[in-house]
């Protein structure tokens, strides 16, 4: 057998030939062939082959697994970061979408809303202070309203008496501090005369304590006295100036038409009813020394209908001089109407009637005597009068 040029059988050739032929077959030795030099040498390709080959198979299988794996990977990625890439894709445009399908429905777009996101909350703040002032302006309308002494209301009270023979109306006013319901108390002067009273009682502090210009009262005072007799007991505010400040309005009263009840009592008929009317001058701490003398006669020589103008309440009040005394019909002031009347509390406070002053307004029976207590008409303090109207009373008896 002829041998190859390389000096081998041509059996050894052709196994050698078939050898390289064989390992291209993997796909991982395509490349190898390139590196045939080493089969020059065929031990050392067999034996070094894996020695030398296992950093190239190593190598091999290094680039082929990633390749494999990062064609995976890649593959992976592919698929995974399709969705992923999809996901915020589809999240993305079903939020567009949802402004967008929303916005029809509810008539407003994404970029009017961001535009009046600031307008809004202006308005809100406009509205809000817009609500607090017009809050504001009907809390002050309604204090204005609540402590307005203008105007006056009447108060119509109905006692009914064995002692009283025909009817008899009479209208009291008390407290008026100078106060005037128009000019020159014209709408209290035509309101009383509409009213048609058969007497006209005054139960004092008609004047404002150290002011020496009573001219109001007698002015009013005569216009009244046109009407009806006019009868007026004195307060702690005449009382005061009379006696320490020389005021001259218990002449100029009786000078002007009107009887003047100082400490006293005059017997008069009305109706066909004779009534004896007096008037108590001071207020209870002052019982003891000034009123004694002049109730001990009122009440040993009245012997007809009793009619008392006593200026203090607190004379009928639990533990009072006069309470349980022969009186028919007593007429006060002073108290104000406890100055502030509370809703469900009623009248609040009093300097000497203290918090909820017991018979600060209204009629009431204490033991046998009709006590009314006027709310007054006018204002001597600083503290307004709040929820508390100038109050006219019209007495009917029968």
């Amino acid at each position: 057998m002829q041998n190859d040029s390389r000096g081998n059988a041509p059996d050894q050739a052709e196994k050698n030939r078939k050898t390289p032929e064989r390992k291209p077959l993997s796909r991982s030795r395509k490349e190898k062939p390139v590196k045939e030099d080493g089969p020059k040498e065929d031990k050392p390709i067999k034996e070094d082959a894996p020695k030398k080959d296992k950093p190239v198979k190593e190598d091999a299988p290094k680039e082929d697994k990633p390749v494999k794996e990062d064609a995976s990977k890649e593959d992976k990625p592919v698929k995974e970061d399709a969705p992923k890439e999809d996901k915020p894709v589809k999240e993305d445009a079903p939020k567009e979408d949802k402004t967008e399908k929303e916005a029809p429905v509810k008539g407003k777009k994404e970029r009017p809303k961001k535009k009046k996101k600031e307008p809004k909350v202006k308005r809100n703040w406009l509205l809000r202070l817009l609500f607090v002032a017009v809050v504001a302006g009907a809390m002050y309308y309604a204090y204005l309203q609540l402590t307005d002494i203008s105007h006056f209301e009447v108060s119509f009270y109905t006692v009914e008496q064995e002692e009283i023979q025909s009817p008899v109306r009479i209208a009291f006013l008390s407290d008026l501090h100078l106060n005037e319901f128009g000019e020159d108390n014209i709408d209290l002067v035509n309101e009383v005369a509409r009213l048609k009273p058969d007497l006209i009682a005054i139960g004092g502090d008609m004047t404002m304590m150290h002011n020496p210009d009573y001219s109001i009262v007698l002015s009013l005072c005569s216009q009244l006295k046109e009407i009806a007799p006019v009868y007026y007991g004195i307060g702690n505010h005449e009382y005061n100036d009379i006696l320490f400040e020389g005021s001259n309005i218990l002449y100029d009263l009786k000078k002007a038409g009107v009887t003047v009840l100082s400490n006293h009592y005059v017997t008069i008929n009305v109706n066909g009813n004779t009534i004896d009317i007096g008037g108590l001058n001071e207020t209870m701490d002052q019982f003891e020394q000034y009123g004694t003398k002049f109730w001990n006669k009122y009440d040993e020589k009245a012997t007809n209908y009793r009619l008392l103008l006593v200026h203090d309440p607190g004379y009928f009040r639990t533990g009072g001089k006069l309470v349980g005394k022969n009186i028919d019909l007593a007429l006060c002031g002073h108290y104000h109407g406890g100055q502030i009347i509370l809703p469900i509390i009623g009248p609040l406070y009093h300097p000497e009637g203290g918090f909820r002053p017991q018979l600060a307004s209204g009629c009431n029976l204490v033991e046998d005597t009709y006590v009314i207590t006027s709310r007054g008409m006018g204002n001597h303090s600083k503290l307004p009068r709040f929820n508390n109207p100038p109050e006219l009373v019209v007495i009917d008896l029968y």
